[in-house]
């Protein structure tokens, strides 16, 4: 998957860890990621996020739920070409 050989390639030794660290949890999300249950996922993520009051959680929601968006956009997109 080309999203996720990009985000590999952002990896780098000159960002700082917390950014590299959300590069690789979008790598995890969109590798890990079971297709046929994409939307209960997504559902999920984003009622772990309006409950979610700690800032570190949150950020790690936004960043997992950013992956399954774009991931869910894009079997709507290939499935519907």
């Amino acid at each position: 998957m080309q999203r996720i050989s990009f985000l590999r390639q952002q990896i780098t030794s000159n960002n700082k860890p917390a950014l590299n660290k959300m590069f690789q949890l979008q790598i995890d999300m969109l590798t890990s990621a079971d297709l046929s249950k994409l939307d209960k996922l997504i559902e999920w993520k984003k009622k772990e996020v309006r409950g979610c009051v700690d800032a570190h959680e949150s950020e790690r929601l936004f960043t997992e739920l950013e992956a399954l968006e774009w991931l869910h956009r894009q079997v709507k997109r290939i499935g519907s070409g």
